[in-house]
This record gives structure tokens, sequence and C-alpha cells, in this order.
């Protein structure tokens, strides 16, 4: 699936849970705004996961190259 294509359903989605949920009031735009917010905060959770991932293999790439130096 291309940029555009993601981009553009996300948009949809976007639009579609804003009328359900603020809008209409129904079940479905609360079920879509829950799932909205696990979806965040899988985001925001693998986003960190993955920055401590990559300080771990900068720290130890730095340590071996140190040792290499002196």
């Amino acid at each position: 699936m291309n940029k555009r294509t993601f981009l553009m359903l996300a948009i949809a989605f976007s639009a579609v849970t804003f009328i359900l949920n603020h809008i209409l009031q129904t079940a479905i735009g609360g079920f879509f705004m829950t799932l909205s917010f696990l979806a965040f905060a899988v985001a925001i959770l693998g986003s960190v996961y993955y920055i401590i991932k990559f300080y771990f293999k900068q720290f130890n790439y730095n340590r071996n190259h140190r040792k290499e130096i002196e």
C-alpha cells in the first residue's frame, strides 16, 4: 500500500469517527474512538521501544569501538 492510499484511508477513518462519535453520538463512533486511542498508545509505546533499542545498539557500538581506539 503506498503512502497516498494510506493517507486517504486515515483521513476517511478520522472523518467517519468524528461524525459518528461527536455528531451522531453512536456506539460505533465510541468504538472507533477507543480503537483510535489504542492505536495511538501502541504507536507511542512502539516509538519508545525503537528509541531504546537504537540507544542500546549505539551504546554497544561505541563501547566496542572505544576499545579498538585505545
